[in-house]
């Protein structure tokens, strides 16, 4: 991880917030959500080095009324204003048993599950949405209007890690496209459509097109709903008005994201445990996440692996 710390403070990013960027980058690998892992770094470099990321951002927050936290990335990473809003939000929910945190002019905000995480692991639930920069047509449209718009859930237990459930409003994320783009290889043919409508395997002609919705119309819908939670609140940009998160040609993304914190009594906290086993007792069942914890045991046991052309070229960016 320091390499990679190292990079983004090469590239004038503050220690402290290299830290952060750096643990969500390698965490995202160590899960295997390589998208949002180590390939996001030549990215991430380009657009600090163009001025569409802002490395001089201070995150700020105010109040809208008692229950509703608003935080202002500034046009700076997403990580360290989610680090702020964590801070903040913990002594906030526990005291008050609920609250809303929006956060602005934000960017790419990596793996949802990671954040919503940690407050599980501190006895809250959470509900968290971010909209993306436009990827999915309108149900019946054939132009993008809706970012793939990731939605994450995790529930305190009382016994073992927490349940982290993390999806996208899209068949599949947008990453997964770009890295078999990046690989050379093939996509399912029900992934996306190209520009005409048509269903194609190509990745490159997949992110030219829209990706298709997860459930159909119902997962349209469900990304609606996702855009009006987060830039709709927060006044930031729709999916359709914000730039991408990969390219340096264009103006700040400033999309949003959305966290609904719970803190429930301990009481409630045990009587989760009675539907996680009921759905336990039966053959062949899992709780969501059981994946994710064997991967991170076994980077643990046998250490992190990662491809070359990623490494080489962090290492090329520390100065």
């Amino acid at each position: 991880m320091q390499i990679v710390s190292d990079a983004f403070q090469s590239h004038g990013i503050s220690n402290q917030n290299a830290e952060i960027i750096a643990h969500y980058l390698v965490l995202a690998e160590t899960d295997g959500q390589l998208g949002h892992g180590l390939s996001r770094v030549k990215s991430y470099l380009a657009q600090i080095k163009s001025g569409k990321v802002n490395i001089s951002s201070s995150v700020s927050s105010e109040f809208q009324g008692k229950g509703w936290l608003t935080l202002d990335a500034e046009h700076g990473f997403a990580f360290p204003a989610l680090e702020q809003a964590f801070s903040q939000a913990m002594p906030l929910v526990r005291e008050n048993g609920a609250l809303l945190v929006t956060i602005n002019k934000s960017h790419h905000a990596g793996v949802l599950g990671h954040h919503v995480e940690r407050y599980a692991d501190q006895g809250v639930v959470a509900l968290m949405f971010s909209n993306t920069p436009a990827a999915m047509a309108p149900w019946g449209g054939s132009i993008p209007i809706f970012g793939t718009n990731p939605i994450a859930f995790s529930c305190p237990r009382d016994n073992g890690s927490p349940l982290v459930i993390d999806l996208s409003l899209a068949k599949v994320a947008r990453g997964k496209i770009m890295r078999a783009k990046r690989e050379g290889k093939e996509i399912p043919e029900d992934w996306a459509v190209d520009l005409e409508g048509i269903a194609t395997t190509d990745p490159e002609r997949a992110l030219k097109g829209t990706i298709l919705p997860m459930g159909g119309a119902k997962g349209a819908v469900l990304a609606l709903m996702v855009e009006l939670m987060t830039a709709g609140l927060a006044g930031a940009h729709f999916g359709f008005q914000a730039s991408s998160f990969l390219d340096t040609k264009s103006s700040e993304p400033n999309v949003a994201q959305t966290l609904i914190l719970i803190a429930p009594p301990p009481e409630r906290i045990a009587h989760f445990e009675t539907l996680f086993s009921a759905i336990l007792t039966q053959p062949n069942t899992r709780l969501p996440g059981i994946k994710r914890l064997k991967k991170r045991a076994d980077v643990a046991k046998n250490g992190l692996k990662i491809l070359k052309d990623d490494y080489t070229y962090i290492l090329s960016q520390v100065k």
